[in-house]
């Protein structure tokens, strides 16, 4: 027993990541925007493969993926791990066995952060699920923001701007925090496909309103 635990908490009591109440992680009524489901959606942008999602973004939801991102919270963490292996175990049951490929964040981001978010949490969730996982895409350039940009100009910035620095023999899944328009996703197929891997399917923690 961690006998600090209760002087941690009054020091330092929880708060939901959603309102900021003092109470728990995420709190009974900010649970309600963020309950896993299964959206099974197609991208214009990749329309090749289904995009596994638990979260339909919301407020909430946008707080908890930035409490992770940003502040590398472990309840934040644990939230999104939880979501990205829920929507795992349904792509894996119609898809079967697959590698894991975490989108990589672009590099200044991931100094700035002090870690590969996505890549972390894709070791979590294969280690959960007993699936490999590959780091194995990085950026070949300089790339923009892509929360400001709309579809055409995230296309323009990410258009070649990932390469797979090696070959994978099976199929692959894809892994995101969000899908918004399905660019980035694209743009890691592709990368992916020009050194002849197959890629099944992706899996994201989020779905935007715009791709369902």
């Amino acid at each position: 027993m961690n006998f600090l635990q209760p002087l941690q908490e009054l020091i330092f009591p929880s708060r939901c990541l959603g309102c900021g109440s003092i109470g728990i992680e995420i709190c009974s009524q900010c649970r309600a925007s963020w309950h896993p489901h299964i959206y099974r959606t197609w991208s214009r942008e990749a329309p090749n493969f289904p995009i596994y999602s638990s979260i339909q973004y919301s407020t909430i939801a946008g707080k908890v993926l930035l409490s992770a991102k940003e502040s590398s919270l472990l309840h934040a963490d644990h939230l999104m791990i939880t979501a990205l292996s829920h929507a795992l175990r349904k792509c894996r049951d119609e898809n079967g066995f697959g590698s894991l490929v975490p989108i990589p964040s672009r590099k200044s981001v991931a100094r700035h952060r002090g870690r590969q978010f996505i890549y972390e949490l894709t070791k979590e969730i294969g280690a959960r699920e007993k699936l490999p996982v590959f780091n194995i895409l990085t950026h070949t350039r300089k790339v923009r923001d892509q929360s400001n940009l709309d579809a055409v100009a995230r296309i323009a910035n990410l258009q070649g701007a990932l390469i797979s620095l090696q070959y994978l023999r099976g199929k692959v899944f894809l892994v995101d925090d969000l899908v918004t328009t399905g660019v980035t996703l694209a743009e890691a197929a592709r990368a992916l496909r020009a050194k002849g891997i197959d890629v099944a399917a992706a899996v994201t923690a989020c779905v935007a309103e715009p791709l369902r």
